[in-house]
């Protein structure tokens, strides 16, 4: 059956759910997106390392007639499970089956919860924020597809399951094109990210979430009979609220980077009660298989609009093992 839990039995080590995102999310904001050449830099320690989002300015707006209106979407699906939870093997088989029909249409993001030992306080934080404000359990296996199409990847279509015919009605033209890639320089992890606004999106809620994560684990297997899992969501830039962005005018093109550095050793110590203190510690089994996804969010609405992954620009896929 599925696994239900209550976050408020949820903790982390050391300092808790006592940090200031908030603040740090509303000092931080990307000035603009706007087509200027001035450098804003937001730094700060989010849930724990050292994160920073730069904006080294973006293009004019010249050649605007030029522009297609739109272009494919690559689908965000955000799939919460956890190694513990029966029906998230199932989940996993059928959902991988329509992503694999649909090679580089799609950017995968897992975030492993209940008492899988890799859940996060953000994972948490993200699974709750799809829920009504008065929620106080979540559920898991779950899916949300571009924020705003969510369902249980068994059950949809009277438990025939997520299908292909799913994936065609929610693939619509994106505004945005979104491109992103990343090196590595021991425990650091820097993601360049380069937008072009093809139709106007004039919402003042829009967020830049960065996601740093582990192509494959396999410390974290449970009784589930998993004994892989992909995409695994292992840090958040800065966290899981994102970065601000300001609404977005057809022609706009910028360059931003996003640099995130673990801290410590890697703990085997984490679980449901205990979660990863991101300023002393990590869970990042080989720091080589890191990748990041990258996606524009509105905040409210919960609309997607575009989303990549580092590991598209050579040819992997997020599915292999």
């Amino acid at each position: 059956m599925d696994e239900l839990v209550n976050p408020n039995r949820q903790v982390r080590r050391g300092h808790r759910l006592n940090h200031p995102w908030l603040s740090l999310l509303l000092t931080a904001g990307l000035a603009a997106c706007a087509p200027t050449q001035d450098t804003t830099t937001s730094t700060g320690a989010g849930a724990g390392g050292n994160s920073s989002v730069s904006s080294p300015g973006g293009g004019g707006a010249g050649g605007v007639a030029e522009l297609p209106m739109s272009t494919p979407r690559r689908l965000l699906h955000e799939e919460f499970g956890g190694s513990n939870c029966g029906p998230c093997a199932k989940s996993e088989v059928i959902v991988f089956d329509v992503l694999a029909a649909h090679p580089d249409r799609y950017v995968l993001l897992a975030y492993q919860l209940g008492s899988d030992p890799y859940v996060t306080t953000e994972a948490v934080k993200r699974r709750m924020g799809y829920l009504p404000p008065e929620a106080n359990t979540y559920s898991v296996p779950y899916m949300h597809v571009d924020g705003v199409h969510g369902f249980h990847p068994v059950e949809i279509n009277n438990s025939a399951g997520y299908q292909t015919s799913d994936f065609a009605s929610f693939d619509t033209p994106s505004p945005l094109e979104l491109s992103a890639s990343h090196s590595l320089d021991g425990q650091t992890i820097t993601v360049d990210i380069t937008m072009r606004v093809l139709s106007d999106v004039p919402s003042q809620d829009l967020r830049l979430h960065v996601a740093i994560i582990e192509n494959l684990t396999s410390k974290n297997v449970g009784t589930n009979g998993q004994t892989k899992f992909h995409a695994v969501m292992k840090k958040m830039v800065p966290d899981h609220y994102g970065q601000a962005l300001a609404a977005l005018s057809r022609g706009q093109e910028q360059s931003l980077t996003a640099s995130y550095t673990f801290q410590g050793d890697y703990t085997s110590e984490t679980s449901f009660s205990d979660h990863v203190n991101h300023a002393v510690e990590h869970t990042v089994e080989e720091f080589e298989d890191l990748s990041a996804v990258v996606f524009i969010q509105d905040a409210v609405t919960k609309q997607v609009h575009q989303s990549a992954w580092t590991g598209a620009s050579s040819g992997a896929s997020q599915i292999a093992d």
